[in-house]
């Protein structure tokens, strides 16, 4: 075959870092061009910063040919998108969650080094954080009840007994400023607290006082030491619940709030 005819097949040469493609006749498809770059672990990262710069660059060009010459245009959320996406897709996989699969969406602050990128674009968590509920605690330290609310000897008994040991301490049950600290008649030494919004608790027959009027207490935190002061046939601690000044049942109230003694 001369060297004018049409060009053989054993004259064809092959390129020798792309089989794929050949010298002198035509150049090979661009999916055959990049099936390589796309395989393995490389699909994800090539694919989505391809298309972001590719994208970035005809907003680019779309956005300057509009523009008189000389100012600089203003970048549009189409460009801030895209520059975050393609953040994203650079972060190494190795550092993405273990239960993160290809292609799936990464929780904003889940990567280490994470900018503030996907959280302008408004790809965040809907969780939120809250504040950890105050809970009712026990007046004791062990409970025994030993007397209810309700009528005893011919009148209404207000609160509920609970045993125990002359100097067993005595806990508030809940955060609050001690209203009263002192001697009462029938209560004996008496430990008045106000938690606020009309709620009131109170404890009775104590040996001794710890806290004084007008002092913060948190929930468990010792207020006295349990007793036989005043109207009481042994010791123990009579405890009351007060709503807007009227005394209610305390361990129905103490189970409405999460507490049950019973």
């Amino acid at each position: 075959m001369s060297d004018t005819g049409p060009v053989g097949a054993q004259a064809i040469r092959r390129h020798a870092a792309r089989p794929h493609r050949t010298r002198g006749q035509h150049r090979a498809s661009w999916a055959a061009e990049l099936s390589p770059l796309l395989a393995g672990t490389q699909r994800r990262y090539t694919a989505v910063v391809g298309s972001a710069v590719a994208g970035a660059s005809i907003v680019a060009m779309a956005t300057a040919a509009g523009m008189p010459s000389g100012e600089d245009p203003a970048p549009s959320r189409a460009v801030s998108d895209i520059a975050a996406l393609a953040a994203e897709a650079s972060v190494p996989e190795d550092a993405l969650p273990a239960n993160a699969s290809e292609g799936e969406a990464v929780p904003a602050g889940s990567v280490p080094g994470e900018t503030v990128a996907a959280a302008e674009t408004g790809r965040v968590s809907p969780v939120t954080a809250q504040d950890a509920q105050v809970k009712w605690r026990p007046m004791l330290d062990h409970i025994t009840i030993t007397s209810l609310f309700g009528q005893r000897w011919g009148r209404n008994h207000n609160g509920v007994d609970f045993d125990a040991e002359t100097g067993d301490p005595v806990y508030a049950a809940y955060p609050g400023t001690v209203k009263h600290a002192g001697w009462e008649t029938g209560f004996g030494n008496l430990v008045v607290i106000d938690h606020g919004g009309g709620i009131e608790t109170y404890y009775a027959h104590n040996s001794k006082i710890v806290v004084s009027e007008g002092q913060w207490v948190d929930g468990g935190e010792q207020i006295s030491e349990a007793g036989n002061t005043g109207r009481s046939f042994g010791s123990h601690c009579h405890f009351e619940v007060h709503v807007d000044g009227e005394p209610v049942e305390p361990l129905n109230y103490l189970s409405s709030v999460g507490l049950d003694l019973r």
